[in-house]
């Protein structure tokens, strides 16, 4: 068994993608199955969301409990932008599974994501003047790598020529996608391993080296179908007109709803019910946070995914879902939080980071996407739209 724990939910599917590309019996939970059997065995987690002192608690916990099942190794996923109690998290891994050197290799050259000299680089500009600046939750204001970590001279930018030292903290410089392999020849069963997609798959690659072709059947929508958006919706300039993107009404949530100290209960009744209404005529909906919506007032993005989660569980409650699109990995643990479910099996990776799960036991589909990564054309395929008469 591989083990990973994952910083946020979108992250854990991204990686469950990729273990589908190498027909590895994949499983994505939110605690640890003792019971479990998979070949890839992806423990969600929200930490990146969550206070240093706490994410560093489920850290420690988690990996004790995963080091019961004695997998290979347990990978740490992080942000690809570092975002995130990064440092923490590994800190308290080391601490818990006993080893002395843990390896961070971030960044994702095949999305332009560098790192040379020190620097993060983002389409071949300094990050920080990109629009990871503008994240609600972890804006990035600095380009060094060390700043980015809020290091204080504790961990060593090395470049893949250079040896390892025997202990420490090691943050592996990447400029092109070849240097992931270059990093993962160093590894052995002492270092802690540390990154995001792209060295995930190296690893792959090197501890099981055949990749085989994408066999998996394509996957077919069916109604009712229900996309959920969170606070970054629409910053890929979603061509939206007549309240329909792709021909899907976008319900947007009421202000009241979202900047209320409390969810008023008779205007989310409301709003539920006009979803269902478009689902049940339409067969798709969109819930959506008008872009404008928080331009001039902020809120807290924990409270916001919260309020998201509750509204899709009322929805599911009166109208079963068949498909359910989440869109961040915040707004996907909270949906998945108050909709009490716990694990997700992979079935389907419709585009890099963009995988289709289905819910043990239950008929509903479960597709997520990173924040950062935009929609598949394949998502917006017609859908079957099933007889409500």
């Amino acid at each position: 068994m591989i083990a990973v724990i994952a910083d946020d939910l979108t992250g854990a599917a991204e990686l469950a993608g990729i273990g589908l590309n190498y027909h590895l019996k994949t499983e994505i939970d939110t605690i640890v199955d003792t019971n479990s059997n998979a070949d890839l065995l992806i423990i969600a987690t929200d930490t990146r969301s969550l206070p240093a002192a706490e994410a560093k608690q489920v850290i420690t916990d988690l990996t004790r409990q995963l080091m019961q099942l004695q997998p290979k190794l347990i990978f740490k996923k992080i942000d690809s932008v570092l975002r995130g109690n990064v440092l923490d998290e590994i800190n308290s891994q080391l601490e818990a599974s006993g080893l002395q050197r843990a390896l961070i290799v971030p960044g994702n050259p095949l999305h332009g994501k560098t790192i040379v000299d020190g620097i993060y680089y983002y389409q071949d500009k300094p990050v920080h003047l990109s629009n990871y600046a503008n994240d609600p939750g972890f804006p990035v204001t600095s380009s060094d790598v060390k700043t980015m970590l809020r290091a204080n001279g504790s961990i060593q930018l090395l470049k893949n020529h250079q040896q390892l030292p025997s202990t420490g903290i090691i943050v592996g410089e990447v400029a092109v996608e070849a240097d992931f392999n270059r990093w993962v020849e160093k590894l052995d069963n002492k270092t802690l391993i540390a990154g995001a997609a792209g060295l995930f798959n190296s690893l792959l690659n090197y501890l099981k080296p055949t990749v085989s072709a994408d066999d998996h059947p394509e996957k077919t929508f069916n109604t009712p179908r229900l996309f959920v958006f969170g606070s970054t919706f629409n910053k890929d300039g979603h061509n939206i007109k007549n309240g329909l993107l792709n021909n899907i009404p976008v319900l947007y949530i009421p202000a009241e709803i979202i900047f209320g100290e409390k969810i008023p209960a008779a205007i989310a009744e409301n709003y539920v019910q006009q979803i269902i209404t478009v689902l049940k005529e339409k067969g798709n909906c969109i819930m959506a946070i008008h872009p404008n919506a928080t331009s001039q007032k902020s809120i807290e993005p924990c409270t916001l995914t919260n309020k998201m989660g509750f509204l899709v569980n009322r929805v599911h409650q009166q109208i079963t879902l068949h498909e359910l699109l989440i869109e961040g990995g915040a707004t996907a643990t909270a949906v998945l939080q108050h909709m009490h479910i716990s694990k997700l099996t992979p079935v389907k990776q419709m585009a890099p980071g963009v995988i289709c799960t289905s819910v043990p036991g239950n008929q509903l589909y479960v597709t997520l996407k990173p924040g950062s990564y935009q929609w598949p054309a394949i998502v917006w395929q017609p859908a079957n739209l099933p007889d409500y008469k």
